[in-house]
């Protein structure tokens, strides 16, 4: 699970992996309202559809999970994160994500080197090779900063994620706060990935 979300989230910003640039950075955040629609593949499980959206405005996101009906809500500028279980009405705090959206949000710094041109759901991106002392990956980023895919390995392990549809539409920024009537509860460690796993 945990793999699965921090996976998604590094995506936003073409992931955790991106550190100081040896070649120009390209733009790895959208500069635009966007929601995204992914498919996530890693060995040993079947793909998974994830939905994110993104408001350029705020720095916010929302990474829907269908499947496992939650989501996460992540403040980029602030380096905060919850998880969201509506069918317990409650939300925890994502210490762990929100440590990865700090990186997110400052880019961790990365090593670009230039790979062409590629093209995903129905538009052109760029090609990255992308690479710290904690990974490597490849990436394909849009001139507006949309991630279109990316494949990649780090000691958590790798995953391919791929965009099927992007939609430029705006995206409010009431839609990344907690829903109301939404309680915080305090869960041991572990307990909330367990509970997950199994949805």
């Amino acid at each position: 699970m945990k793999f699965r979300i921090a996976a998604f989230l590094s995506l936003a910003a073409a992931s955790p992996l991106l550190s100081t640039p040896a070649s120009a950075a390209p733009l790895f955040l959208p500069d635009r309202d966007v929601a995204v629609t992914y498919q996530l593949a890693a060995p040993g499980r079947a793909p998974q559809e994830y939905r994110l959206h993104y408001n350029a405005a705020g720095g916010l996101a929302r990474i829907e999970t269908p499947a496992q009906g939650i989501f996460v809500l992540a403040d980029l500028a602030a380096g905060q994160a919850q998880i969201v279980v509506p069918f317990l009405h409650a939300f925890v705090e994502a210490p762990d994500f929100s440590d990865l959206t700090r990186m997110i949000a400052h880019a961790g710094g990365a090593r670009f080197t230039p790979l062409g041109h590629g093209h995903y759901a129905g538009m052109e991106c760029e090609k990255y090779l992308v690479m710290n002392d904690h990974g490597s990956g490849t990436a394909c980023i849009t001139h507006d900063g949309v991630i279109l895919h990316f494949a990649g390995r780090d000691s958590s392990g790798s995953a391919d994620v791929t965009a099927l549809s992007v939609d430029f539409t705006p995206q409010p920024s009431g839609f990344f706060a907690t829903p109301n009537g939404f309680s915080e509860i305090s869960l041991p460690p572990g307990a909330l990935a367990a509970m997950l796993q199994q949805q």
